[in-house]
């Protein structure tokens, strides 16, 4: 859904994720972690990247991009807890048509990179 938008490094395990970083942290703009990331490890990959001090000036956006079995009230606690974590936000688009999905992350993606934070 952002492939025309941004330039994607994509990764599925926190340490091919920090491996990628290592090379030139600097360069990232925006950190995007899916709810299943790493057999469900989004919260813990936020919390690692926050706590080291060659990463945690990148902006971290959290998704969750399809249904799964966290309900709705769930996600919206997930999303307070990534808040409380440093994270940008908890973005769902899980519910709505691709296309609209698309529109909302794109929307969001865009916003956050280029102000690196909340709005």
């Amino acid at each position: 859904m952002l492939e025309d938008v941004i330039d994607l490094v994509p990764v599925h395990t926190t340490a091919d994720a920090f491996r990628a970083m290592e090379h030139d942290a600097l360069a990232i703009d925006l950190i995007i972690s899916t709810i299943a990331f790493d057999d469900s490890q989004m919260v813990e990959f936020l919390q690692a990247v926050k706590g080291n001090p060659s990463t945690n000036r990148i902006p971290f956006l959290c998704l969750r991009a399809v249904p799964g079995v966290l309900s709705d009230h769930l996600v919206d606690r997930m999303r307070d807890v990534c808040k409380q974590c440093e994270a940008l936000d908890l973005v769902d688009v899980a519910k709505l048509p691709r296309d609209e999905a698309q529109t909302v992350l794109r929307a969001a993606v865009m916003s956050y990179a280029q102000t690196g934070k909340a709005r």
